[in-house]
């Protein structure tokens, strides 16, 4: 079992990588002890652990699933 602070940075990686080459810009990143969050142009994604993430208000249960509703979102 890994650390969830290792966790939601290995997401919040791969996450940045799929914003960045959606939108063409470079995403943002905060650190908060709840969550990561990533925010560029319209798209505002938060990353509490492996099974929760939001993206614009929508709950995803995966990091796969999270990349479909940025990838809709266009």
């Amino acid at each position: 079992m890994s650390n969830i602070h290792f966790q939601r940075k290995v997401i919040c990686d791969e996450l940045w990588d799929t914003l960045f080459f959606a939108t063409g810009e470079y995403p943002d990143k905060e650190k908060t002890p709840d969550y990561r969050a990533l925010k560029c142009g319209n798209f505002n994604v938060q990353i509490f652990n492996a099974r929760r993430i939001v993206v614009n208000g929508e709950k995803c249960s995966s990091s796969r699933e999270a990349k479909f509703v940025i990838c809709e979102q266009l």
